[in-house]
């Protein structure tokens, strides 16, 4: 969510094939965050909860919601929500850690579900 001025506009984006370079867009803009230090996962014991949220300068606010769903492997899984925007986030985060030789590297993985719900039901994964 480091970039609401590249999020927020989507779901009023006509066209299909220029919604979905937004969000392509979106996604890579995520890629050059690098706080300095150490990165170490939050470590909450399990069905413990963080909840926050963001104000836009249009008035308007993004709720979040993450919960640690699974202690071995750790899994967390997170909601997120700009209303006023019609724009929805579902997903879940694992960390895998990665020994290299002499180091060792955290590492990732999840997948997540954005939705535009100003944009009808959802055609990913129905059967």
């Amino acid at each position: 969510m480091a970039h609401p001025d590249t999020l927020l506009p989507m779901p009023d984006i006509e066209d299909p094939i220029d919604r979905f370079v937004s969000v392509i867009k979106f996604y890579l803009s995520g890629w050059h965050i690098r706080p300095p230090g150490v990165k170490k996962p939050l470590n909450p014991i399990l069905g413990e909860t963080f909840t926050c949220y963001w104000d836009y300068p249009d008035k308007t606010r993004g709720y979040y919601i993450s919960e640690q769903t699974s202690h071995h492997p750790p899994k967390s899984s997170y909601f997120f929500m700009a209303p006023e925007h019609h724009i929805r986030v579902d997903g879940t985060l694992k960390p895998r850690s990665k020994f290299l030789g002499n180091s060792a590297a955290s590492l990732m993985e999840g997948i997540s579900y954005l939705r535009f719900t100003n944009r009808g039901k959802s055609r990913g994964g129905e059967k």
